[in-house]
C-alpha cells in the first residue's frame, strides 16, 4: 500500500495582525449582525507569505500581509 503525504498548511497571525483581523470583525458584526464565512488566501513570495481573508458576507477583503515581519 503507497502511503500518502498529507499537506498541512498552518499560519498563525502576530500581534499586528491580529488586532487588525479583530477590528474588521467588530465590524462585520456591527453592521450585517453575523460574520459570515470566510477564505484566506495564502501566497508565498520566497521572503514571507502574503496573507488575505475574503468576507462572502461583505464581498470584501483584508490584506493582513505584514511585510515589515519579512
Amino acid at each position: 500500500m503507497t502511503k500518502i503525504r498529507k499537506t498541512i498548511i498552518h499560519e498563525e497571525l502576530n500581534d499586528k495582525q491580529q488586532e487588525m483581523y479583530d477590528e474588521w470583525l467588530v465590524h462585520i458584526k456591527a453592521i450585517y449582525g453575523e460574520y459570515g464565512t470566510f477564505t484566506w488566501k495564502v501566497t508565498p513570495t520566497g521572503i514571507g507569505s502574503g496573507l488575505v481573508v475574503y468576507s462572502h458576507k461583505t464581498k470584501t477583503e483584508l490584506d493582513l500581509t505584514d511585510v515589515d515581519s519579512w
